[in-house]
């Protein structure tokens, strides 16, 4: 019998992308809980009951972005952008200092830049799909979409968090290619986004620290950085299944951040090769059904929109597990889902909702 379709879903939504994102929550509340044993042996339970707080505002929030249809998107692009901006603005004057950055409000609570990932991509997917053919013409293509996101990542760099604005540029670069921008001018934009890193990492000491840091560890594993390094050092004792869960060793006090940074790595040690590789595989099935509903989207906003929001998901995940095996320099990036934190919960399932949303309105096989 065939399924009747709402008017929120004229066509049958994608369950999977509920289910695998659910089941990445699952999975980071359990290596959270393991993680808070050494940060809070007195009370375990304090850390992952604010993460389970962070996961309820999460879950209304994709229950109700699933059931707005997203083309209502389009309509509050400019607002979204423009307090995404002042959000950036604002903390770099009243924001928390933690270690020297100031990307949060409330004592590390909100931070900014994870909600302005969102707002730029509904942003950029809206400005897309209004040039069609004119994106290939630098004058109302490249240029303006350069300025913004030049703009945007340059607020983000100022706080300092160089890790997420190389997120938000890659993401703009893909959205820019699905929108079927000119290769030679793709070229042209990778070269100076490439220059421009170069340049912001050579003026930095800690941030060429890290570079040089790579490096040796590319020779020598166990010469990376003692972040790194530590995070290797689990997941090479973890072996095929692990310690067992609750049984790592390297959580107490050798393994810095185990609660955000270095959670892939608290998995590896206690669930081993196998509780790794479950956690790829899940990103893994997460990036296909939201490509996926991207290709399927019935106009090109929902097409750029799902390809933007699904490439900031993998893209930081992939940063985050590469970073623990030693794949590429240090970045503090949380890896979505799992690693603590409330905004990058709440906007990593904002996303799978919108996702879900778009997965509901796409041309039928």
């Amino acid at each position: 019998m065939k399924q009747a379709r709402t008017r929120a879903y004229p066509s049958r939504p994608d369950y999977w992308l509920l289910a695998v994102a659910f089941g990445l929550v699952v999975m980071g509340l359990i290596a959270l809980y393991s993680a808070a044993m050494a940060l809070d042996p007195d009370d375990p339970s304090r850390l992952l009951l604010r993460q389970l707080a962070w996961a309820g505002i999460g879950v209304v929030a994709l229950f109700i972005v699933a059931r707005t249809d997203y083309h209502r998107w389009q309509l509050y692009t400019l607002p979204l952008l423009v307090l995404a901006l002042a959000g950036l603005a604002i903390v770099l004057v009243m924001g928390t200092e933690v270690f020297g950055s100031r990307r949060w409000f409330f004592r590390g609570s909100i931070q900014p830049s994870e909600f302005t990932k969102i707002a730029l991509v509904i942003y950029i997917a809206f400005w897309l799909s209004t040039k069609g053919d004119e994106v290939r013409n630098a004058t109302y293509g490249l240029i303006p979409f350069s300025a913004l996101v030049g703009f945007v990542a340059a607020l983000i760099v100022l706080q300092p968090d160089f890790s997420t604005a190389a997120l938000i540029a890659l993401t703009a670069v893909v959205m820019f290619f699905v929108a079927g921008a000119d290769l030679k001018q793709m070229l042209l934009t990778v070269l100076v986004g490439l220059g421009t890193a170069g340049l912001l990492v050579f003026s930095s000491d800690y941030r060429l620290a890290r570079v040089l840091t790579f490096r040796d560890s590319l020779r020598d594993p166990l010469n990376a950085g003692y972040h790194v390094r530590q995070a290797i050092i689990a997941l090479g004792s973890g072996g095929l299944a692990g310690r067992g869960l609750g049984n790592g060793v390297l959580k107490f006090g050798h393994l810095p951040a185990i609660h955000t940074d270095s959670i892939f790595a608290v998995i590896g040690e206690e669930l081993g090769f196998l509780g790794c590789a479950l956690v790829l595989v899940l990103f893994g099935l997460l990036a296909w059904r939201g490509f996926r509903t991207a290709l399927r989207a019935e106009d090109s906003f929902g097409t750029f929109l799902a390809a933007g929001l699904i490439c900031l998901i993998t893209a930081q995940a992939a940063l985050n597990i590469a970073v623990a095996t030693a794949t590429v320099p240090f970045a503090g990036v949380p890896l979505p889902f799992i690693s603590f934190g409330g905004s990058s919960l709440v906007v990593s399932l904002t996303s799978v909702g919108i996702l879900f949303n778009i997965s509901g309105h796409r041309v039928e096989d």
